[in-house]
């Protein structure tokens, strides 16, 4: 039975029985005894709420500080991704090189700025360039358009885009929360199925990851990975070359120690595609909020998915029924929808009536 943390009220009503009991005399509604029960009585119950405070950093929970999940989860080994620029190639047509550290502008107002530069080839001249801001908010498509800050003899000023990308805000404490859960969980073994999803996740960016066994017969690992917070949440082909590297040797975050997959295994990257359900749903009574905390609902249920697995109409009815303020729904998903290994469940466009 869990204890009940009495409230001020009930303390003050406690101290003012014991007081009477002990001089035996009723206390007049307004004298000293009376204020120095109050004061008292508000301490104690002061203690309690410390108390409970630090029940609640002992383990980890989403109702501990951010501080402390913060450092319990360094603690473990489990290191808070900062966020990251985004960086990738721009091709200008040119007959000469751009120098180091040259700035150039996209109509976002983000800036950027030169890391590499190689030599002119067939009138073009490719750079890598890196966002001067951090976060998602550099990343850009390909065929975008750059401009040179200051002009550049031999160069074009106006240059093309190449997959910029790899930016990513610093990571959420509910994230880490969770892959601090995980490590708890599933302790680092050397190249276990687990392993590689955790270190897929250390990836800036990167917000849930699977892992399969034997994909491609013996010794081979499949594994995926998407970024729900970005647009198009599956990963670039940037994103994939470095997420190979990463898994073949990186250092490892807490200790800083070479780690990767054993020898003698070959990671496969899952050429994963969203499998997209579009959803007809008539709520009752129609509201926004109604709207706002069943599309919540569902979000939450389709994250909970994995690659391979089975969009269950039982699920969905669930999903959307546990809002207290929805009375009634008509939906018109009337079958579980299957996937294959090399496809991810998402949710499409909601229409908020019965055709």
């Amino acid at each position: 039975m869990p204890y009940e943390v009495p409230t001020l009220r009930q303390l003050v009503e406690s101290g003012l029985i014991d007081i009477e009991s002990s001089i035996d005399t009723i206390l007049e509604k307004y004298g000293v005894e009376q204020a120095l029960n109050v004061a008292v009585s508000g301490a104690v119950r002061d203690l309690y709420d410390y108390q409970t405070w630090i029940v609640r950093q002992i383990i980890p929970t989403s109702e501990s500080e951010d501080q402390t999940i913060v450092d319990t989860a360094r603690s473990e080994g489990v290191i808070r991704k900062l966020d990251t620029a985004s960086t990738g190639p721009v091709t200008f047509i040119g007959t000469a090189p751009i120098p180091l550290d040259t700035l150039m502008t996209h109509q976002n107002g983000l800036t950027y700025r030169v890391t590499e530069s190689a030599e002119p080839a067939a009138g073009s001249v490719v750079v890598t360039v890196v966002c001067e801001e951090t976060g998602q908010q550099g990343d850009l498509d390909s065929g975008e358009t750059l401009t040179l800050a200051s002009s550049v003899p031999g160069v074009q000023p106006e240059g093309t885009s190449g997959d910029i990308s790899g930016g990513a805000d610093i990571e959420s404490i509910s994230s880490l929360l969770e892959r601090l859960l995980f490590r708890k969980r599933n302790p680092p073994m050397g190249g276990a199925i687990y392993d590689y999803v955790a270190w897929c996740r250390e990836v800036a960016g990167v917000t849930r990851a699977w892992a399969i066994d034997a994909y491609q017969g013996g010794s081979t690992v499949g594994y995926a990975f998407v970024f729900d917070d970005r647009e198009d949440i599956l990963p670039t082909t940037t994103d994939k070359t470095n997420m190979a590297a990463y898994i073949f040797r990186h250092q490892d975050p807490a200790t800083g120690l070479d780690v990767g997959r054993p020898g003698g295994i070959e990671a496969v990257d899952i050429p994963l595609m969203l499998k997209v359900t579009d959803l007809a749903i008539q709520l009752t009574p129609d509201t926004s909020e109604n709207r706002t905390a069943v599309m919540q609902s569902l979000e939450a249920y389709w994250t909970s998915l994995s690659p391979a697995s089975t969009l269950y109409v039982s699920k969905v009815r669930t999903a959307i029924g546990e809002v207290d303020s929805v009375e009634d729904y008509q939906l018109d998903l009337v079958a579980d929808v299957t996937a294959t290994t090399e496809e991810l469940h998402a949710l499409g466009v909601i229409t908020w009536a019965i055709p």
